[in-house]
């Protein structure tokens, strides 16, 4: 039975189909003209939880939010030119990730481009430095032939972003008018389903047997064996043959403050916390180092691992080099379970290496204990905003830490609190922009209360993020440490330079976050002091809508803070040496 279609509906429908059947269950919208066919498909397509998005780039961290929590791709729409460069940053933060995000383009039809025409840009692989697949897809022709080919081509792009070489993936769709489903064009007989095809390429693996024993033996050899566990999404099934690993064989694992390995509730003792305010003063190195997921947060621990003499192996699923002093020989392409069942089960030595587990357990100790500073600090002070939101964070509750000074005060003041917490960052490249939407986007499809801690100069990159919290009542709870601009900068050399610091470095805003928060309809709270902002925290759990709780922080008392626990932390190991000999 023959049935008049729009070929750029029909196109689209296809395509909206094809997704479905590969697991796509989130879609992020972006209004537009010329991507018309894309956002009806899938508008009129039950099966999907869409989310609109008046600011594309706000969109694409959204996306990056969503698949962080759920470990799915997610679709993302907008039209045709700038509009495409918008999602450009998340795209980078997902690639660096390695986020699966499928990226829907519209464009004018190819002839177009470098005429002139309105809203017409040259969008073939625009993001080729940070895409796993590009497919073009051009005009939409129906014929079996081409539709056939077209869901292969998506079909292929979505196992790569799922399985070969996880990350984001574009697809750019060329449409010329009419754009709308009821604006017919062709007479067709044809049924869309008979075009869906399933994923059936097998995942090849091969073991990197002869890097496996030359691990096996230099770590049979060393006498100060070292896990070492950067950044990554650590699932349970990680945390618990880690823990057994390093229970078994006595060997320390140092936790990177961006992993939820620190606040995992594993009886293991030997899960390190606090190596950044230590690592450079211990007296005894590590000689052999296996590093898991990503390159360290903080300079120190950067530093130490450039300068150790250590033998030191990168276990990376994907073959990733996450190390910038660029040790390619000791990379190891291997998924990092199966390659800590295989030291389970083929490492003997174990009693030999108790004394070096005890010795930086002790450190560790001692560096936790020293944060006692903290509890005299007075209010407004940075580093202790991280201990008392710890203290008033309800149990099993995701917390997104955003770049620059928060994620470096957590990484050195977060203490190991005995309750569960999920771990979120972008610390892909690493960016102060999209983090409210990124954080957005993994509260609207988590039944777990969800917190951000969040600079003043971050938090006013986002600030549009606001409506999308506000219209889609998404009770994400925001703590804005407002330092006015720069305060990291104060931390660096540049700050004695009186005379072009404020100028260009220090960036202060000078912005009433009260009336933001208030104009795009959120709730706000400005505690006194730190027993009023734990009030503020347990009243947030029950509010409907987004809020912010704002502290005024001192930057200067809080650079001299960090200053002296790192003073203080230093001599205590010095004295626990000197004693210990």
């Amino acid at each position: 039975m023959k049935k008049y279609i729009n070929r750029n509906f029909f196109w689209a429908d296809l395509f909206a189909k094809q997704v479905y059947t590969l697991g796509v269950k989130h879609i992020c919208i972006s209004p537009g003209s010329r991507s018309t066919p894309l956002t009806m498909a899938f508008a009129h397509n039950k099966s999907f939880k869409k989310h609109i998005h008046i600011d594309e780039r706000s969109s694409g961290f959204f996306a990056l939010g969503i698949a962080k929590l759920t470990n799915q791709p997610v679709v993302v729409v907008t039209t045709s030119g700038t509009a495409v460069a918008e999602l450009y940053p998340a795209i980078v933060e997902a690639f660096i990730q390695r986020i699966p995000l499928i990226i829907c383009t519209a464009d004018r039809p190819d002839y177009l481009r470098n005429t002139g025409a309105n809203q017409t840009i040259n969008q073939d692989n625009i993001f080729k430095n940070h895409i796993r697949y590009f497919y073009d897809c051009g005009l939409p022709e129906i014929s079996k032939l081409k539709l056939k080919k077209f869901t292969k081509n998506v079909e292929q792009g979505l196992h790569i972003a799922n399985e070969i070489d996880s990350g984001p993936i574009h697809f750019n769709f060329q449409f010329k008018k009419p754009l709308e489903p009821n604006s017919f064009t062709d007479e067709v007989n044809l049924k869309l389903n008979d075009f869906i095809v399933k994923s059936d390429v097998a995942v090849n693996s091969q073991k990197p047997v002869n890097k496996i024993k030359e691990v096996l033996s230099l770590f049979e050899q060393s006498n100060n064996p070292l896990l070492y566990c950067g950044w990554d999404n650590y699932g349970k099934n990680f945390v618990k043959i880690i823990s057994a690993v390093s229970k078994k064989f006595n060997i320390p694992i140092l936790t990177d403050g961006t992993t939820n390995l620190r606040f995992s509730k594993s009886k293991n003792e030997l899960f390190l916390a606090n190596q950044t305010s230590y690592i450079n003063e211990v007296k005894t190195e590590p000689d052999a180092i296996i590093q898991f997921g990503n390159a360290p947060t903080s300079q120190a621990m950067l530093n130490y691992f450039e300068n150790s003499r250590a033998s030191r192996f990168l276990i990376n699923k994907f073959g990733d080099l996450k190390d910038p002093s660029k040790r390619k020989g000791n990379l190891i392409k291997i998924d990092p379970i199966e390659f800590l069942n295989i030291l389970k089960n083929n490492l003997t030595r174990s009693n030999n290496w108790k004394k070096w587990a005890n010795y930086l357990r002790a450190v560790d100790d001692i560096a936790e204990e020293d944060k006692n500073i903290l509890q005299k600090a007075v209010y407004r002070s940075e580093p202790r905003i991280i201990s008392e939101l710890l203290k008033s964070l309800p149990e099993n509750s995701n917390l997104f830490i955003s770049n620059s000074l928060p994620i470096r005060d957590f990484d050195l003041f977060a203490s190991k609190v005995k309750k569960d917490l999920n771990i979120y960052v972008n610390r892909g490249a690493s960016g102060i922009d999209g983090i409210i939407s990124t954080a957005s986007g993994l509260a609207a499809v988590s039944a777990k209360p969800t917190y951000l801690i969040i600079g003043d100069l971050a938090f006013y990159h986002n600030v549009s993020a606001l409506a999308t919290l506000a219209q889609n009542k998404i009770p994400l709870t925001i703590i804005l440490v407002n330092n006015n601009g720069g305060g990291i900068f104060k931390l660096l050399p540049i700050v004695e330079d009186n005379k072009y610091f404020d100028e260009y470095f220090n960036t202060p805003l000078n912005l009433n976050f009260s009336k933001i928060t208030k104009a795009f309809g959120g709730n706000y709270y400005f505690p006194e002091d730190w027993k009023d902002f734990e009030r503020n925290i347990k009243a947030t759990t029950t509010n409907k809508i987004y809020s912010v709780i704002e502290i005024k922080s001192d930057p200067i008392l809080s650079v001299n803070l960090r200053k002296e626990y790192l003073a203080k932390v230093s001599k205590s190991i010095r004295n626990f040496d000197a004693n210990s000999n």
